[in-house]
């Protein structure tokens, strides 16, 4: 993701593609025939000074948000049985108001595979 001007950018476009993982990596999507968009190659010119770090800094927000919902998602399965044990009762953590319903024993890598 990369940001300035666009002659600076074309003259250096042979290191970013060097430095990219290149179209192989991924893969082409469906219907795509013209030669492969700087997208494909992975990487891409997003306008002037600052528009990469801006792009780069809201698809690392998007990437953490999505890994942090992953990680509280699968803790949240994996204690699906939390009411199938006895619980220590104290001032940081709340009785379950109906242990029958948090009972479920899930294969956690399964869930995640899935």
């Amino acid at each position: 993701m990369i940001g300035g001007e666009t002659d600076v950018v074309r003259d250096l476009e042979p290191i970013f593609k060097a430095l990219a993982p290149g179209v192989e990596a991924a893969g082409r999507r469906e219907g795509r025939a013209a030669a492969p968009s700087q997208s494909e190659h992975g990487y891409l010119h997003c306008g002037p000074h600052g528009a990469g770090h801006l792009v780069k800094m809201v698809h690392n927000g998007i990437e953490y948000g999505i890994m942090s919902a992953y990680a509280e998602g699968l803790n949240l399965v994996a204690h699906a049985a939390v009411g199938a044990t006895s619980q220590e009762h104290d001032a940081e953590t709340t009785p379950l108001r109906d242990p029958r319903y948090y009972t479920h024993d899930l294969d956690i890598p399964e869930v995640a595979e899935v």
